[in-house]
């Protein structure tokens, strides 16, 4: 590979960088799509290192506060999925951290009571078995499920 493609490959990924955040594992992927190869691969990504284009701690913040707050995923997925982007589990435990404790809560409860509206399973003990299916399927722990299940219920009988 000449400077002239690496130098356009450099700037293709430089602007996707600069649309969204990225981390080094879309920019990999993104290069395999392109049959790049692997020293070329390692080399652009050191660049866009260098020059602050991927950064894995702002990404890892970027990507808990989308999926935290926006789609509503808890901290278990959340961390699982940037573990499948090779995130270090330090930067995810940091990134995890600066969120507040209660938007998670909150979001577990508005999921688990939007998902209690629209069941029509009538057995109680269904019901709640499904409730802490949903709940962990949306990346909480089964304590939290739990718990707030248990602060939805007292709230019904009050």
């Amino acid at each position: 590979m000449n400077r002239e493609e690496y130098n356009k490959l450099l700037g293709r990924m430089q602007s996707l960088c600069s649309r969204s955040e990225k981390c080094r594992t879309d920019i990999k992927k993104k290069l395999k799509g392109l049959n790049v190869p692997s020293p070329v691969t390692e080399q652009i990504l050191s660049d866009l290192e260098k020059e602050s284009y991927i950064d894995e701690q702002r990404y890892a913040r970027a990507y808990v506060n989308d999926k935290g707050r926006l789609q509503g995923w808890g901290p278990v997925k959340i961390a699982n999925m940037l573990r499948m982007k090779d995130i270090p589990d330090d930067i995810i435990k940091t990134a995890l951290s600066q969120v507040d404790e209660n938007l998670f809560s909150e979001k577990l409860k508005t999921a688990l009571l939007h998902k209690d509206k629209t069941m029509k399973e009538q057995d109680p003990r269904k019901r709640h078995a499904r409730l802490v299916r949903f709940g962990l399927g949306k990346g909480y722990s089964f304590l939290q499920v739990i718990r707030t299940l248990e602060i939805l219920k007292n709230n019904k009988t009050d």
